[in-house]
Formats: structure tokens, sequence, C-alpha cells
């Protein structure tokens, strides 16, 4: 058993754990924007929203530069201890792996739970304090949210498929666009099809992110999701190889009864 988690995962496969990456931003990230107003990945556009700080922009939203700040920051410190710790462990060994995983479930996990406790104001509609107060108790998902996101990346390129980043899709839109291939079959062009299902995986992220947020469990739901998708990875890491079927095909919803125990009705609009 020692000597087994010491070995190197299989990548066979393991494209489509960073797709399902790309899903879990788009998830959280939407989640995010529309409570908070910045991004937990996408750290261009937070960039965007700290430059307009400095005008004093949006008016609308005085303290939307400070929550930028922090998510870009908890990110650069996140991609600085996950790329650090796991170049010198072993990017791919199966044990970095695990412990780079178990660290995002419980990044999120801790993040939804002090949402969950109305610790933490995730409304826009009825939480006035979203728009600045004493304390910014929303920084604190924020931060832990961004240092995982920065795991996730971090992931991806552990397992060389640096044309999934996982996090942003502006220089991956370029990528497509610009590829001599593009238009080849999908059997000839690997790295094309990676790239699309990044992006689609992500809007589609993005998409469910926003109807759960409407829903009646709210951004928890989406981050329950996130998270339990991650605990997955957990799961099947001591095995010897990924179980992709499983989670892209026949995924057991039962592996996620955290979400759907507590979010029954998640589906039900306000």
């Amino acid at each position: 058993m020692k000597s087994s988690w010491n070995q190197n995962v299989s990548s066979r496969h393991a494209d489509l754990i960073c797709i399902l990456l790309c899903f879990i931003t788009g998830l959280c990230d939407s989640a995010a924007y529309n409570a908070w107003s910045c991004f937990l990945a996408m750290q261009t556009g937070n960039t965007i929203f700290l430059g307009l700080g400095a005008s004093g922009q949006p008016t609308s939203k005085p303290y939307g530069w400070l929550k930028s700040l922090i998510s870009i920051s908890f990110f650069f410190v996140g991609s600085f201890s996950f790329a650090h710790t796991t170049r010198r462990t072993g990017n791919t060994r199966r044990s970095t792996l695990f412990i780079s995983f178990l660290l995002q479930a419980l990044l999120v996990f801790v993040a939804v739970a002090l949402i969950e406790a109305n610790l933490i104001p995730h409304n826009a509609t009825t939480d006035a304090s979203l728009h600045g107060g004493k304390l910014f108790l929303e920084l604190i998902p924020i931060a832990l949210l961004a240092f995982q996101s920065a795991g996730s990346i971090t992931s991806s390129r552990a397992l060389g498929f640096n044309e999934i980043p996982t996090v942003v899709l502006t220089s991956v839109y370029f990528d497509i666009a610009s590829d001599a291939n593009l238009v080849a079959p999908p059997a000839a062009n690997v790295k094309r099809n990676r790239r699309i299902g990044g992006v689609v995986a992500l809007l589609v992220g993005a998409i469910v992110g926003g109807w759960l947020s409407r829903s009646s469990g709210g951004m928890q739901a989406a981050l329950w999701m996130a998270g339990g998708y991650i605990e997955y990875y957990i799961r099947e890491l001591p095995r010897s190889t990924w179980r992709l079927q499983g989670i892209m095909i026949r995924h057991d919803i039962s592996d996620l009864d955290v979400v759907i125990s507590k979010y029954k009705s998640v589906i039900v609009n306000k």
C-alpha cells in the first residue's frame, strides 16, 4: 500500500478530470460573481475591477476593488504554495494529488459551511452589507475559494494538460481559433478537442451555477456540488486508474449524497 501511494497516477483519460475542473470553475465563479461581484478563478477580470477601483468605480460598489484584490492575492499565494509543494513531492504522485484534492475539498466545504450558517452575506438582493461593511466577512470565503482555484490549475498542469488551464479561457479561445488543424477529424486533433471540451464545460458550469443561485438552495448548492466532485476525485485516487466512465457517463448520484440530501429541491426557483 505504501508503494502504491508513491506511484505516479496514469494520465490516461485524466484530461476528462481537467475538463471537469473547468466545470467546477464555472460553478464557483458564476455563483461568486452573482453574490459578491468578483471572480474566484478568472483573475483577468479581477485585475480590471482592481484598476477601476483606483478611480472609485463602479460607484455602486465602492469596495469591489478590495474583493478583487483579496481574490488575486490568495490565488497568487495558492499558486505559489501548490506549485512549489507539488513540484517537490512529485507532481503526479498519487499521494501528492490526493493531498492536493483533499485540501481543495476542505477549502470549498469550509467556505460553504460559513455561508450555510448565515455567517457570511451571500445574497446581493437582500444583504446590503455585500456592498461594503465594517467587517467585510465575505472576504473570508473569497480568499478560501481563490486559494482552491489555484490548486485546480496546478492539478491540470501537473497532469500535463497545459491546453486545459481550467481557470481562464482567453488564451484557449485564441488557441482554438489559430489552430492550423482546426477542422481536422476528432481523432486527429486531441488538443483541440480538449480545449473545446474545457470551454463547453466551464460555460455549462456557469449556467448551472447561475440557475442554482436562483434556486431555493442558493449559491451554497453550487459550492456543495463543486466540493462533491472534488471529493469524488479523492475517492478515486487510491485506485489504480481513474474511473472516468463512472464520473462522466454512469456516475452514481449517491456519490454526491452530501449535495442531494441537503438540496433535494435546488431545481425549484424561489
